[in-house]
């Protein structure tokens, strides 16, 4: 069972859960079960937790998983906030164009001037997930937010309170909300920032919210809101193209492209034509949260893993290896005292002094990797400064093995760097077959290098993520209103990272789709690498596995 499932098997037998499911047959669906949206095999769904034992061992069922937090992409706010009110000269075309623009992010700032053509909003709707559930709709929960409302609102001297929506409700600081920065790369029609390539798109936004895990606002919602948040936006845009931005991911899980989002995304990919979905690679090339090896049978490695001070965040480690093989893990603290002595395939709790610190979760043979999986998960109580995570091999035939540990925003936890490995760091939820990935360089060089912490692959079966590179330096976009602030003053902000490339490059594939609007994704993908320019190697031969296909070319589109 998925460790995270396990967590989540005990308690009120009548709470209505939300999950991840891939069926046997997608033609049949378990008893006690209540499917949201399906793609094909994957769907996400309700079930009653007294029913989730029955329905997670039922014929129908190949894989069932309990949602996962689905963070930003993390990025990196340059603070260099200022007005701008000379750049009128850069109008928006009166003919809109017949692609839609979709986005999943959060802080969607519509009174931003960047959005609004002739005094009306080009958002069509906006799903605000953690909006308060007042008027029904298929999914459960959330708000809607449609044109009439919005349009409505922007002639309101209170827009946000109008609506009961405030997209900068966690920008503390004045340096503003991602969602908002994102969609100005993409969609700003060139009153305030630079106007993007999709400025004349329709947008439709689902907001994900922040839910301050361990302490960040960058922290969204779930893998379960992430798959209806693309059934949404599908739903909406009807039969028209669409090119949907995603600049989210995590550190962990098997780096394999067989998570169940990363399945849904490939069925969308692989059915409808005119459609794409962009996705950032991550900024995780320098978080020194992976390494891997090869162990033989019988022999140990010891992987330290290190604490931040005082840090009383929950921290996970997750080890994926081959499902022909059997490896266990032992646990020593800062002062070599024996935490755990693991058996294969058991779970068991960690205890320290006798206080409950954790669990270290074993799984045989995940059912859509094959993989068996170790998941360590630390519960914010332990004392020490690091410990070592002592791997066993039991039963070797193949003897690989990769170790991610999670993101955490407030206390993150790193790996000895003398082990750490640098490639097979893209995003948990951006190595799907057919999605497109970039990351970001230094536009501002003359010699365009990568950015130092611009994700690398390969994937971990061996495929090309990132696919591409475009600009991700101190770009600057569209600023959403503060936390304090009634609607938006119509500043620009600053920010670096792969999420910033990634709506840029979104943004030109909806240039490709209004001129060949029944494109597939294979012949989308063929079009944009092609526009690509050579990446030269510069410095180490492994910066091939950060560059992809090379450096987007705007004007081979265009």
């Amino acid at each position: 069972m998925d460790p995270r499932l396990k967590i989540i098997l005990y308690g009120n037998p009548e709470e209505e859960l939300s999950l991840l499911m891939r069926l046997e047959n997608q033609q049949f669906i378990p008893q006690n079960c209540k499917i949201i949206s399906q793609f094909d095999d994957i769907v996400s769904c309700r079930i009653k937790r007294k029913h989730l034992d029955s329905v997670y061992n039922s014929k129908e069922v190949k894989s069932l998983k309990a949602p996962n937090v689905v963070p930003a992409d993390d990025y990196f706010n340059d603070n260099q906030i200022k007005y701008n009110y000379n750049n009128h000269n850069s109008e928006s075309d009166s003919i809109t164009s017949n692609v839609v623009f979709g986005v999943i992010d959060f802080g969607f700032d519509f009174t931003h001037e960047d959005f609004i053509d002739n005094g009306k909003s080009r958002i069509e709707k906006i799903w605000v997930q953690t909006g308060q559930y007042t008027q029904p709709n298929k999914y459960g929960y959330g708000k809607y937010i449609n044109k009439h409302q919005l349009n409505a609102a922007l002639k309101d001297k209170l827009p946000f309170k109008k609506l009961g929506y405030h997209p900068g409700i966690t920008d503390l600081f004045g340096t503003g909300t991602h969602g908002t920065h994102v969609l100005g790369i993409a969609c700003s029609n060139g009153k305030v920032a630079k106007k993007g390539f999709a400025s004349n798109s329709p947008i439709i936004a689902v907001d994900m919210g922040s839910n301050l895990v361990n302490g960040s606002n960058l922290s969204l919602g779930d893998s379960v809101k992430l798959v209806e948040g693309l059934d949404f936006i599908l739903n909406e845009a009807g039969n028209r193209p669409v090119v949907i931005n995603m600049s989210l991911g995590g550190h962990g899980d098997a780096h394999t492209g067989k998570t169940l989002v990363e399945q849904a995304i490939d069925t969308i990919l692989i059915e409808r034509k005119g459609t794409a979905i962009v996705q950032s690679t991550g900024n995780y090339h320098q978080a020194r949260a992976h390494t891997f090896g090869d162990i033989k049978e019988n022999e140990k490695i010891n992987i330290p893993w290190l604490f931040k001070k005082r840090d009383q965040t929950p921290n996970e480690l997750e080890i994926w290896y081959g499902g022909n093989d059997v490896m266990t893990v032992n646990i020593i603290d800062d002062k070599g005292e024996m935490l755990l002595e693991s058996i294969p395939f058991e779970d068991e709790i960690i205890k320290s002094n006798n206080d409950e610190v954790g669990i270290c979760l074993h799984r045989e043979k995940e059912p859509n990797t094959g993989k068996n999986h170790i998941n360590i998960l630390i519960n914010g109580k332990q004392k020490s400064k690091f410990w070592t995570i002592e791997l066993v091999g039991k039963k070797i035939k193949d003897g690989r093995y990769h170790c991610y540990i999670e993101r955490d925003d407030k206390g993150q936890s790193i790996f000895l760097p003398n082990i750490v490995q640098q490639t097979h760091t893209t995003n948990s939820i951006c190595n799907s077959k057919y999605s497109i990935v970039v990351g970001a360089y230094n536009q501002l060089e003359k010699d365009k290098p990568i950015l130092p912490f611009s994700s690398s692959g390969p994937t971990v079966d061996g495929r090309m993520k990132p696919e591409l590179i475009a600009p991700g330096y101190k770009i600057k976009s569209s600023c959403s209103a503060s936390s304090r602030d009634s609607k938006a003053s119509h500043k620009l902000t600053s920010k670096s990272g792969s999420s910033m490339a990634a709506p840029y490059v979104a943004s030109l594939i909806v240039k490709i789709l209004e001129k060949e609007p029944h494109l597939n994704i294979l012949q989308i993908r063929k079009k944009l690498f092609h526009s690509c320019d050579p990446f030269q190697v510069k410095e180490s031969q492994l910066e091939i596995y950060r560059a992809g296909n090379g450096y987007v070319n705007p004007k081979k589109i265009i």
